[in-house]
């Protein structure tokens, strides 16, 4: 359960065609650190199975989409102590990180920009917060997944992959990053002893992926991180350059509105349906 792109087309041709769930969509480390708990390391990919991941509410419409959903701190430190990492003590409440994704997808632009807002709901520092964007793009489809290369604009922020057509598809934050990296896709890893993107891009054509990490140190209880995230294409890459500064330009245009949609009751709200659904042990997630 989580948030995943499955695909991306532009002028109806592949940017994103078939890749693995995890590749394509955010990621988020931090050390969880407590009284009672101590410090622990975390590392959570952009899907993770039930019940980590909570699903809230979804809303679905011609043109916004959102989605809620939370990191369930206290399943995620009971199957720590299942597992002995963790000596056992009671929970007097759920503890949880929330997170609200709102995707615009307008018709007749050539940009879908995400918001996404967390807010740390549980009595737990989260230190060394880093949120990751990863983006496994397959630049025409099928016909040319193996074949791309990639580059990183750092006056935009954008960084970006590309095939010998020409045919660019990349992303960038509203939020600076503080890190970018490309690489193999089978080669790329972020753990404990690897928290931070190692600012290289990847030497030639090949499967490959591209990520951005934004550090943002702490996130203390009832506080919130919020950033957009900005994915276009471009038949050239001043092309995917100018798309995705105008689709900047519209994200901050709409963050009173989403700030709205997350405060308002409706937004926080369990639905019925995912009461039961999140109580599930998930070994996959669709």
């Amino acid at each position: 359960m989580g948030f995943s792109i499955k695909e991306i087309t532009y002028k109806q041709r592949y940017l994103i065609y078939l890749t693995e769930q995890e590749y394509s969509g955010p990621w988020f480390s931090f050390k969880l650190k407590g009284k009672t708990i101590g410090t622990i390391p975390v590392i959570l990919k952009n899907v993770e199975p039930t019940p980590v991941y909570n699903m809230v509410n979804t809303r679905m419409g011609s043109v916004i989409h959102r989605v809620t959903l939370d990191f369930n701190i206290t399943e995620y430190l009971k199957k720590l102590m299942k597992e002995g990492k963790l000596k056992h003590h009671p929970f007097k409440k759920k503890e949880f990180v929330r997170l609200y994704i709102d995707i615009f997808n307008r018709p007749k632009v050539p940009f879908i920009n995400t918001y996404f807002t967390l807010k740390n709901i549980s009595d737990y520092n989260l230190n060394d917060f880093s949120m990751y964007f990863v983006f496994d793009f397959d630049i025409n489809g099928l016909e040319g997944f193996d074949n791309d290369f990639s580059g990183y604009d750092e006056e935009s922020d954008i960084i970006y992959q590309y095939d010998k057509t020409g045919l660019h598809g990349g992303f960038s934050p509203l939020s600076k990053s503080t890190n970018f990296e490309s690489c193999l896709t089978k080669d790329f890893k972020i753990n404990n002893e690897n928290l931070n993107l190692s600012n290289t891009l990847y030497k030639g054509p090949g499967e490959i992926l591209s990520a951005l990490q934004i550090e943002f140190m702490t996130l203390e209880p009832n506080h919130s991180f919020q950033t957009a995230l900005v994915i276009s294409g471009g038949e050239s890459k001043t092309e995917l350059i100018e798309n995705i500064q105008a689709g900047k330009s519209n994200a901050i245009k709409y963050l009173g509105q989403v700030n709205r949609s997350v405060k308002s009751e409706q937004r926080n709200l369990q639905e019925e349906a995912f009461i039961k659904l999140n109580i599930q042990e998930g070994k996959e997630c669709e």
